[in-house]
């Protein structure tokens, strides 16, 4: 993300609530729940895999779909919402505002949005743009279809990674914070690499593990809160 992304990122967190504009979760609470999110899929190769370790441990994550990934692997949508995943809008062709008039961009977001309601039964609540760019247009078709703009706090760049010791250096010096939106990329080999050396690391991943919609909901943080409370009682 460029300097000035970086400054207007901060800047709509700092104004905007957090149901039109999520950067992260709650800081500060017990247990340091984090969100796991995997965008650009599903792939036919590599989201399996990662289904599998992820229902072995009990984590829950949110899954950004491209809708043409989608329209080929209906099945492996099926799959990530029928496990208990959040599943997002990540456009349908995953092209950034440099490479689309904001008419194709509405036509984009509400094709993914029918797309991914048909296969799952629930219209996407989430939507990240491709590379985190978005124009003050295409903001407000988002906001004004009741969406929230979720981008993240922990960049791995798995993306740019090429061999697994790549993803065990970056998963070693990785130190789990309260509120962190992680990141990753499931359309690649290597989300799956720090998933699972972070799973091996981390005993306490599976229960800290939340989904995005959770950090939206008051609720969620008095129970994390009482939980706590109610260990020390």
């Amino acid at each position: 993300m460029s300097i000035s992304r970086q400054i207007m990122k901060y800047g709509l967190t700092r104004i905007l609530p957090r149901n039109r504009w999520l950067t992260r979760g709650t800081s500060g609470l017990p247990g340091a729940p984090v969100s796991w999110t995997f965008d650009d899929g599903p792939h036919p190769e590599w989201t399996p895999e990662l289904l599998d370790l992820l229902d072995r441990a009990g984590v829950l994550a949110t899954f950004f779909l491209v809708g043409e990934a989608a329209s080929r692997h209906p099945n492996l949508v099926r799959r990530i919402a029928a496990a208990g995943h959040l599943i997002g809008n990540h456009t349908y062709s995953h092209r950034t505002p440099r490479e689309m008039t904001s008419a194709e961009f509405v036509d984009e977001f509400d094709r993914t949005q029918s797309l991914l309601a048909d296969l799952t039964g629930e219209v996407p609540r989430f939507f990240r743009p491709p590379k985190g760019e978005m124009t003050l247009s295409m903001m407000r078709t988002v906001w004004d279809r009741g969406a929230t703009i979720a981008l993240w706090s922990v960049d791995p760049r798995d993306y740019r990674m090429s061999s697994s010791d790549e993803a065990d250096r970056w998963a070693n010096s990785y130190r789990r914070k309260s509120g962190d939106i992680v990141l990753f990329h499931d359309n690649r080999p290597w989300a799956t690499s720090l998933a699972r050396r972070l799973i091996e690391a981390d005993s306490g991943l599976g229960d800290a593990s939340v989904r995005l919609d959770e950090w939206m909901s008051d609720s969620f943080t008095r129970a994390r809160t009482g939980q706590a409370a109610a260990q020390f009682a």
